[in-house]
């Protein structure tokens, strides 16, 4: 049995910075950066992932072709996650908040996800 821990790396900054959201999962830092790694691989685009409020939040680097690439091995590889997938955002979706890139509303106290929602939500 290997026990040896897998090396999680910080989101890529330009995937963080530029890159869309297109879906959140419910999974341990481990789990998602798994499968993550096997959805960027099987898509051939680069698709990275955060934790925004305890939120796994994956994000790609593309067009709509690239997108259809990504959506195809998130649904392909579904049942290979151990964890959850939350949320598929559709294109137009804000996705969840990431710092120095979400605007965030002007006397905003905190930020949160609900499920069925377009995004993040600010009160």
């Amino acid at each position: 049995m290997n026990n040896k821990k897998m090396e999680i790396k910080p989101c890529d900054p330009k995937i963080f910075k530029e890159g869309k959201t297109i879906a959140a999962l419910d999974a341990k830092s481990e789990a998602a950066e798994k499968w993550v790694q096997a959805v960027a691989k099987r898509a051939n685009a680069k698709v990275d992932w955060h934790y925004s409020g305890g939120i796994a939040n994956v994000l790609y680097l593309g067009n709509n072709e690239v997108r259809a690439r990504v959506e195809k091995s998130i649904n392909d590889l579904e049942k290979s996650l151990d964890g959850q997938i939350l949320r598929i955002f559709e294109e137009e979706d804000s996705g969840l908040y990431r710092k120095g890139v979400t605007e965030v509303p002007k006397g905003a106290s905190a930020g949160f996800y609900l499920p069925g929602d377009k995004g993040s939500t600010f009160i």
